[in-house]
């Protein structure tokens, strides 16, 4: 951490230990000892300057050296304070520690080193330039020792502490994101496009370039692929017997890795073309209650790891999503349930009329036909109900052969039965009613009547002329079609 990034009320609070070890020493130094008072206040002096530089920031190009610069000057007050008190005898030499580990602890290895070398000098200078009898020659030995003691302490020191730092980094980038997946999985359980926003969840937490999620398409183990985000292209599945990683993946329930260069029997060429070529792809299984139940496939321009923030993210978020698409799924099942007649599977009225609502704010030339079955209520008496059931079942099965994609046949209640038919006028519709007619079981007839868009009418008045030209049918003997004029 640099000094820059911390307040100078930190700083002193960081300071305070090694200030009191400084002060101890110049209140002792004096006890028992012949002073140079002038040095002693010099180096006194040059303490105080290097506490001052450390908790005002430096500027310019001395910011560089931020940490250094006040160790260092604390290093020739040391010098000065030894001198003062007669040399070595003065029992202060292992003040200089202080501004090794103060180093080590709040800086880098280059600073360390700068701080190591100026102990070096001043260690040394002082035994050369005054010698004997203050400083005799058996401190070169001493010094030596000092010297080699303090790097290990120092570099040591800061090693473990760098090792804090980063793990301390590391845990709380693991916290954001963990806080990060969980609103994630909050806005999904309240979204209609889970999968989807599972696939950009994915591409977004862990910075990939592409996301797939791939989902057992039938009983046979066949993978297709049911969202993608970060690519633009056609859905893709895997057969039972493909080797591929999202196969693999979906095997063993485990995540496997693999990168552009790898030699993975499970490496497809096919997957890794459709991705864009990455440089890493992930294929972690989702597991509900233990089993696979898909796979994501998750792609990165860069190479990663095992282990890494990125492939935890996707690691953590695939044992959350699995119940977020299981719910989604039940939501979009009850929602169909409560629009689905139950005997015929055919949209009941509540799905009819807002189908006809949206279409008819879209689409100027609509027409909708209602079909009534002749007789049902003498059919039932006649067979009995479970007849009269299968024959609605049948109907509705035969019908919905013969229309087109987009057109809506749904069952109001009872034998009735409504017809949207977009992009379709009265002549048209006449067609598809005769060839619905025509299609009926057990010889059952059926009336019908047509009406088509025209100008201001809403759902409800297009429905009343649909249902007076059914009436009308009825009335003229059954077994017919009455289109509204």
């Amino acid at each position: 951490m640099s000094r820059s990034s911390k307040s100078p009320r930190r700083t002193a609070r960081n300071l305070a230990p090694f200030v009191a070890a400084s002060l101890l020493a110049w209140i002792a130094v004096p006890i028992g000892s012949s002073m140079d008072w002038g040095m002693y206040a010099s180096a006194a002096a040059l303490a105080i300057f290097a506490g001052v530089l450390r908790i005002v920031p430096l500027r310019g190009v001395l910011t560089k050296a931020r940490e250094a610069i006040p160790s260092l000057i604390f290093l020739i007050a040391i010098a000065l304070l030894r001198d003062s008190a007669g040399g070595v005898n003065s029992a202060v030499g292992a003040l200089a520690l202080l501004p090794v580990f103060y180093t080590a602890l709040y800086s880098n290895r280059a600073q360390l080193c700068a701080v190591l070398a100026g102990m070096t000098t001043v260690l040394f200078a002082q035994n050369l330039l005054i010698g004997p009898p203050d400083y005799p020659n058996s401190q070169y030995r001493a010094g030596v020792l000092f010297l080699a003691v303090s790097a290990i302490i120092g570099l040591t020191t800061q090693r473990l502490v760098t090792q804090a730092r980063a793990q301390a980094a590391d845990a709380q980038h693991r916290e954001r994101m963990l806080e990060q997946i969980a609103e994630v999985v909050r806005n999904l359980s309240h979204s209609s496009r889970a999968r989807d926003e599972v696939c950009e969840a994915a591409k977004t937490l862990s910075n990939a370039s592409m996301a797939i999620l791939y989902e057992p398409a039938n009983a046979s183990g066949l993978l297709r692929s049911t969202s993608m985000a970060g690519l633009d292209a056609n859905p893709t599945e895997i057969g039972p017997d493909e080797r591929s990683g999202a196969r693999e993946a979906f095997r063993s329930g485990r995540s496997l890795l693999l990168d552009e260069n790898s030699d993975s029997p499970f490496f497809s060429s096919t997957i890794w073309e459709l991705s864009g070529e990455p440089a890493s792809v992930l294929f972690e299984p989702l597991l509900r209650g233990g089993e696979p139940v898909g796979v994501l496939v998750v792609g990165w321009p860069q190479s990663i790891t095992v282990g890494s923030s990125r492939a935890t993210a996707i690691a953590l978020l695939a044992h959350e999503v699995t119940t977020v698409i299981e719910r989604a799924d039940m939501l979009t099942q009850m929602t169909d349930m409560a629009s689905t007649d139950a005997l015929t599977g055919l949209p009941n009225r509540r799905a009819w009329d807002k189908s006809i609502a949206q279409v008819l704010a879209e689409d100027q030339n609509v027409a909708i036909a209602m079909l009534d079955l002749d007789h049902f209520k003498e059919f039932n008496d006649t067979n009995g109900h479970p007849a009269g059931d299968r024959l609605l079942r049948e109907t509705a099965a035969a019908w919905r052969e013969e229309l087109r994609a987009g057109d809506l046949i749904a069952r109001l209640g009872g034998d009735e039965f409504a017809l949207l038919l977009p992009k379709c006028n009265a002549a048209n519709a006449l067609e598809v009613v005769e060839r619905l007619r025509l299609r009926l079981p057990s010889q059952q007839t059926c009336s019908a009547g047509i009406a088509s868009l025209e100008s201001g009418a809403t759902p409800e008045t297009l429905v009343a002329r649909a249902d007076t030209a059914l009436y009308e049918a009825k009335t003229a003997g059954r077994d017919r079609t009455c289109v509204t004029t």
